[in-house]
Parts: structure tokens; sequence; C-alpha cells
């Protein structure tokens, strides 16, 4: 797997170097919206730790092309996001989970060209509270 992670940087026009190689294989083994403090332990929890330093500068030059996704959790931090692929989101109010949901919005782009704008991208959000939370919320209010 690393010698096609290391293609792929090379495709992209990355030079390989191991901490690449290792946050690639991070993204690849996982799926979710992840802050760099979050990537940060679970790397060093599997033993292949970053500094800082290392980890927020290969995540804004993943991010820059186009290997991740950059996005705004709903606490304000970043979050990153190996699925590429046009999605929304659902995020809990309560826990602050997101998950990926596709909506088909095609009279967004229909209503924005005919005010003269070109949508390149738009991004969803539906805010709500997850069937966990649902359910803990439900054992609070009974006292249970």
């Amino acid at each position: 797997m690393t010698t096609d992670l290391a293609h792929h940087l090379e495709r992209c026009g990355l030079r390989v170097t191991q901490p690449r190689l290792t946050l690639l294989e991070f993204f690849a083994g996982t799926g979710g919206h992840f802050t760099p403090e979050e990537i940060s332990e679970r790397l060093r929890a599997s033993g292949t730790p970053l500094s800082i330093a290392t980890l927020y500068q290969n995540l804004r030059t993943f991010s820059e092309h186009g290997l991740i996704g950059e996005m705004t959790g709903p606490g304000g931090e970043a979050r990153y996001d190996t699925n590429l692929d046009p999605h929304s989101h659902l995020v809990c109010l309560r826990c602050g989970r997101m998950v990926d949901i596709v909506l088909d919005l095609p009279e967004l782009g229909a209503a924005a060209q005919g005010r003269g704008w070109a949508v390149t991208r738009a991004r969803v959000d539906l805010h709500g509270v997850c069937p966990e939370c649902q359910t803990q919320a439900a054992r609070e209010r009974r006292g249970d």
C-alpha cells in the first residue's frame, strides 16, 4: 500500500516523505471529519506520531492539492474530510457528530444562475440531534 500511496503523492506533484505517507495511510484507513488534534492523537496511539507543525503543514498541503477537503466543524474548528465527492452533512447539535449525506438540490444552481451567478460548489449542512443523543436525552428525562 505504501508504494501506491507514494505514487499517488508523485502524481499530485508532491515530494514523497515519511510524514506524508503516514498521514495518507491514516486517511486511507479511516473515514470521518477529523480535527488536527484528533488526527494527532490517533497517530500517537498507533505508534506513528507526527509533530504538530508537520501535521498542520501537511494538512494544508493535502488540502491545497485536493487530497482531502477542509471544512469548518460545528464548533468553528477546522476539520478534514477524505470524502471528496459532492456531499452535505448531518451535524448533531449535542455531540458534534457529522455524517455525510447526498442531497439532490438542482434548483439551487438554477436559481443562482438566474441571478447571474456561476455556481462552482455548494455545501449544505443540516443540524439536529443524532439518534444516540436522542436516546440519551430520553433516558435523562426519565431519570435512568
